[in-house]
């Protein structure tokens, strides 16, 4: 049986883990000019913003074709919805 090496292990998920935030930071001053949501919700920055960068990466593997779908059609509600009540 092979010895795994718990601390390279742990060594990469953190690595992991500061990319997606960089590479969050990143997104959102270059393509979309506003501060993430993560700087208003602690919880929100160290669970779910990984957990996005994550399921962004399946789906563009071609991964949960059908949850994508689902998840896009959401977003175009709520963006809908966003722009009526600019609009008022």
């Amino acid at each position: 049986m092979a010895f795994i090496d718990y601390t390279k292990v742990n060594t990469i998920a953190i690595g992991v883990h500061v990319v997606s935030w960089i590479m969050q930071f990143v997104g959102h001053g270059k393509f979309e000019g506003r501060k993430p949501a993560l700087l208003d919700n602690l919880v929100q920055a160290l669970f779910l913003a990984p957990l996005f960068v994550w399921y962004e990466l399946l789906f563009k593997l071609g991964f949960y074709k059908n949850l994508k779908k689902e998840v896009d059609s959401a977003i175009e509600v709520e963006l809908r919805k966003l722009k009526a009540k600019k609009g008022e």
